[in-house]
């Protein structure tokens, strides 16, 4: 089963979130958070299964506290340790020219998209995920 974990603060972005994927019938195992603690937390375990590594991490890129950009900053120094890739989207309710080009240093970033996510956008994330052979390029990638 592929697990998607979403850091937002905003509760209603994660309730549309587990929405969109029950009605989609989606089989992925989805945790939401409002912090970046608890994720950096697990990838720092040192003893990381990559059972527990999450196969996608969707991130709000504006977040009081721990922001997107300190988050990416401590995984990008955890990375070379994690048991498996990570794939991370950014999600932003605007963007920004130089916030998709700061994205862009972190090779895990995967693409930056506008908020709230839509059901396509999240079929192509679990299809990508649940079948790697396919590859579907975002619309919305940096």
């Amino acid at each position: 089963m592929s697990k998607l974990t979403y850091i937002d603060d905003c509760q209603i972005d994660q309730f549309i979130l587990r929405k969109i994927l029950t009605r989609y019938g989606s089989s992925c195992e989805v945790k939401c958070t409002d912090t970046c603690i608890g994720v950096l937390s697990l990838l720092s375990q040192r003893r990381l299964d990559e059972n527990q590594v999450p196969d996608i991490i969707l991130l709000d890129i504006y977040m009081p506290g721990l922001n997107a950009w300190d988050f990416l900053d401590r995984v990008k120094w955890l990375y070379p340790s994690l048991p498996k890739p990570l794939n991370v989207f950014i999600l932003s309710a605007c963007i920004f020219a130089e916030d998709v080009e700061r994205a862009k240093q972190y090779p895990f970033v995967k693409a930056f998209m506008l908020k709230p996510i839509t059901k396509e956008v999240l079929q192509k994330l679990v299809l990508q995920i649940e079948s790697p052979d396919h590859f579907e390029l975002l619309e919305a990638a940096c």
